[in-house]
């Protein structure tokens, strides 16, 4: 009788969270390229009357709508979502780009509800493709977990790969990955607020799957947009005009108010930064983001579950720093600062202003990443 019920407790605590799995997260925010009131250009013509301001107050925010990614480019232009993104210039963390916060939450989520079902158990879904086929790949472990136990290494876990899935989004970004076609990403790439913003995004949402390990969809959409509100005033959010005038500070030094999307020069400072602890770029800002890699016995996430980008024939984006370095057929986070690293050689020599690309002060890049055979 005693096995009958250790057996059907088993087959509860993985058969439950297995029907709450939500739809992975599709595409990401149409927000935002570093900047203030930005034009575009499709194919080298500029397209008139069109600008993006990209600021907004936090009481402006409005829901927060898990998934919304993929739907919201044509409403988020013309203002007809009921979630609100934007830059936030913030006294304590500096500039908050709220829709990678949104973005990292959602794949917190995601993660966090397959965490609960397949954590400790071999299994692995991939996810749509970034230039590479994203993989989550669960390791068998002789370990069994009470639920308490579960729940919170779930959430650790979903925090840390979500992280690494924004990590990579940088880098692919980079490397020329595109959405729409024509329209490059590499203006957005290692933007110096993006990463910070994600890390942010990762620690709110496992904070409310810790204390709300039942959320449905609905109930983590709710709790979540307050915890995010509240947290950006507990940061001193600052009221949009503020935004604005900091942005407007920084042109001709993080970005070139002559330059039209998709430019990859717009932006003229990036962050080229991978790493799990993470300041502000913003001098006077004091509030320090990071994430554990191991669990609380010292046990590393990555043993237990790790994102693995495996070939999708596009490896020829990537030709250039692999004539360079030997890379293993499976690329995991192991290597990403490899990556960082030929991006930040590669735009200090090719900067239009003959200055260092990086914001992190005294940076230095390492030129053998910059020569090929």
């Amino acid at each position: 009788m005693r096995f009958i019920t250790t057996l059907l407790c088993f087959l509860l605590a993985i058969l439950q969270p297995v029907q709450a799995i939500p739809t992975p997260p599709i595409g990401l925010r149409p927000c935002c390229a570093f900047g203030y009131n930005l034009h575009a250009q499709v194919a080298g013509i500029p397209v008139p009357f069109f600008s993006v301001d990209n600021v907004i107050d936090v009481d402006a925010l409005g829901g927060h709508h898990y998934n919304q990614g993929d739907q919201s480019l044509s409403t988020s232009l013309l203002g007809l979502s009921e979630e609100h993104n934007g830059l936030i210039f913030t006294k304590r963390a500096g500039f908050i780009d709220t829709a990678h916060v949104r973005d990292t939450a959602d794949f917190t989520y995601y993660l966090f509800k397959l965490n609960l079902a397949q954590l400790g158990h071999e299994a692995q879904i991939t996810l749509p493709t970034e230039l590479r086929s994203r993989q989550i790949h669960w390791k068998n472990q002789s370990v069994s977990l009470d639920p308490k136990e579960r729940v919170i290494r779930s959430a650790q876990a979903a925090a840390f790969i979500a992280f690494q899935l924004a990590q990579w989004h940088e880098i692919a970004q980079w490397f020329g990955l595109t959405y729409v076609s024509g329209f490059h990403e590499q203006a957005s790439a290692f933007s110096p607020e993006d990463l910070y913003s994600n890390m942010l995004g990762a620690n709110l949402a496992r904070d409310v799957l810790l204390a709300n390990p039942d959320a449905n969809k609905q109930e983590f959409e709710k709790i979540f947009a307050h915890l995010l509100e509240d947290e950006l005033r507990k940061l001193k959010a600052q009221p949009s005009s503020v935004t604005q005038q900091k942005i407007q500070q920084l042109e001709g030094i993080w970005w070139d108010s002559q330059r039209r999307l998709p430019d990859k020069w717009l932006l003229l400072k990036r962050d080229y930064h991978l790493a799990y602890a993470l300041l502000p770029n913003e001098p006077t800002a004091d509030h320090v983001l990071s994430l554990e890699e191991s669990f609380h016995n010292d046990e590393r996430i990555e043993d237990w579950v790790e994102l693995r980008l495996i070939s999708d024939q596009q490896d020829s984006y990537f030709n250039p720093l692999l004539k360079t370095v030997d890379m293993p057929d499976i690329w995991t986070a192991k290597q990403f600062h490899l990556f960082a690293l030929f991006a930040k050689c590669q735009d200090t020599n090719a900067h239009p202003l003959k200055i260092s690309p990086s914001v992190e002060p005294n940076g230095r890049a390492t030129t053998s990443l910059c020569q090929t055979k």
